[in-house]
């Protein structure tokens, strides 16, 4: 059982690093509230548990702004996931381990904000 608490911590460490807290996934601009673009990850909710062959659909949103939208996903562990406002992949095909996704949004007249999550691999 202790491993199994060392690896909730860490999960809440990751997650306190990534900026999550009772509104995980949501995320303003670095210029603040004021630029009113808001980006926000719809799916999957963080802390999930990813595995198997099924691909998992990541899909996030940016409100506000100046439309149209560009989309940037990351992850701590495999660098770029797609330049789309959603996408699927398989956790198979994903490297094992804890990651830190996260969604970065810019809008036509150069706003930028991000929201991140934390998810496990399997």
């Amino acid at each position: 059982m202790e491993g199994r608490s060392i690896s909730i911590l860490i999960c809440l460490v990751a997650c306190l690093v990534a900026g999550c807290s009772d509104k995980a996934g949501e995320g303003t601009s670095p210029e603040g509230p004021a630029s009113g673009l808001t980006v926000e990850i719809t799916s999957p909710a963080t802390g999930s548990v990813l595995s198997g062959d099924e691909p998992i659909r990541f899909q996030g949103e940016a409100t506000g702004g100046k439309r149209p939208y560009t989309y940037r996903w990351s992850s701590s562990l495999d660098g770029t996931l797609s330049t789309e406002r959603s996408f699927e992949r398989p956790p198979a095909e994903m490297s094992r381990g804890r990651y830190i996704v996260i969604l970065k949004a810019s809008d036509a007249s150069g706003a930028k904000g991000e929201a991140s999550i934390a998810v496990t691999v399997l």
